[in-house]
């Protein structure tokens, strides 16, 4: 099954600023943890390459390319 992921931004009140994490997320779990998706960034990817808090890292995909490369 495939899900679309998406960056997203968040309020930090410590820094008073928003913040970009590394990992994309479901529309879903953006807005219950109050962040706001970042626009043209969705991609869709199988489900199981999400972790247990349904993140997804772009990076690890780069890596394991990489590593099948060499």
């Amino acid at each position: 099954m495939r899900v679309t992921v998406h960056h997203f931004k968040v309020y930090d009140a410590v820094t008073d600023s928003w913040i970009v994490p590394p990992r994309k997320s479901p529309a879903e779990r953006i807005e219950r943890i109050r962040g706001a998706i970042i626009p043209g960034t969705a991609e869709e990817v199988d489900r199981t390459a999400l972790d247990e808090q349904d993140r997804y890292d772009p990076q690890a995909r780069v890596h394991e390319r990489a590593r099948l490369l060499n």
